[in-house]
């Protein structure tokens, strides 16, 4: 289960560490996602911990908690008064959320992937 998972990791985790440092002195980064400090901060932190986990091969756990907080952020951003909230907090626009929506569902998609030379036993 875990190589997917890893690479995976180590992608998003240097694309979160990447747009968060952006952040720091953006509000908008890649021209279309919207951020403020406290979202740069946490992709920082969450850019790290993916790298982190991933080069040490055991990120199905950071995998998992990511999926789980981008999807449960993304969807909440429609949810009248909560989504309100989501923006005042982390100025995540319509682009953010649906981003924040694909990418967490991924994160859970890889998390379950069986690793292929475990299955043939190798």
């Amino acid at each position: 289960m875990d190589k997917a998972c890893n690479g995976f990791a180590v992608l998003i985790g240097a694309f979160l560490v990447l747009e968060g440092i952006w952040g720091l002195t953006s509000p908008v980064v890649f021209g279309v996602l919207t951020t403020n400090l406290t979202h740069a901060i946490i992709h920082i932190v969450l850019g790290i911990a993916g790298i982190a986990t991933g080069w040490m091969g055991r990120a199905r756990g950071f995998c998992i908690f990511l999926g789980i907080l981008l999807l449960a952020v993304g969807v909440l951003r429609f949810v009248p008064g909560v989504g309100e909230l989501i923006v005042r907090i982390l100025n995540v626009n319509i682009a953010v959320a649906w981003v924040n929506m694909v990418v967490g569902t991924v994160a859970l998609i890889v998390s379950f992937v069986p690793d292929r030379s475990r299955v043939a036993g190798r």
